[in-house]
């Protein structure tokens, strides 16, 4: 499923998974352009900005801002229904930007994700989405919703981020919870005080 039960060890996409599998989206265009631009962007911002599925399936078209050089999504419905305000990366912005340009908006729904039938996007369809496409892109181990969120915190303490900022930005109410993602960062870890 897209939730879990917290980071596992060894969760996060690596050596290009990440890459592989939207590259994987991107090559099955079916129907509307809209429709894979819409796959991108959702998969973008659970795998480049730490949201949950049902976070980004939640938000509104006014829940997004984008400028030139900077962008946020507000979650208002996240875990514990706690509000909180997620900066976008360049790569993020990106994908919502291409989204929003070909966004059907004739539609009666405030809903950011859409169906064909401009109803709002579920979790089953975009679960069934990323497995298949990681199928496409040739990874073996399972691939969830929770592995690509699980993904962008690795790759954010792999960067030098700190604990306390990746727990602001994926809603932990403990830190405890947000060290979880250390596990994955052990070699890292090693070689940092390696010489110490």
């Amino acid at each position: 499923t897209g939730g879990g039960t917290g980071p596992q060890p060894g969760g996060a996409l690596t050596g290009g998974g990440l890459g592989r599998v939207v590259r994987a989206i991107k090559n099955q265009r079916w129907g509307p352009d809209w429709l894979w631009r819409r796959n991108v962007a959702c998969v973008a911002l659970m795998s480049r900005a730490g949201l949950r599925i049902g976070e980004a399936l939640a938000l509104d078209r006014d829940d997004v801002t984008l400028n030139e050089t900077s962008g946020w999504v507000m979650i208002r419905q996240g875990k514990g229904l706690k509000e909180r305000r997620v900066p976008l990366s360049n790569r993020a912005r990106a994908a919502l930007v291409d989204y929003l340009e070909v966004r059907p908006e004739q539609v009666d729904t405030p809903a950011l994700f859409l169906t064909k039938n401009w109803n709002r996007l579920s979790k089953r369809p975009v679960q069934r989405m990323v497995k298949s496409a990681a199928g496409r892109a040739g990874i073996e181990r399972k691939t969830t919703c929770h592995v690509l969120r699980h993904t962008f915190a690795t790759r954010f303490l792999e960067k030098g981020g700190d604990l306390a900022t990746l727990r602001d930005i994926l809603g932990h109410a403990n830190l405890s919870t947000t060290s979880r993602y250390l596990h994955s960062n052990a070699r890292k870890m090693q070689q940092m005080v390696e010489d110490l």
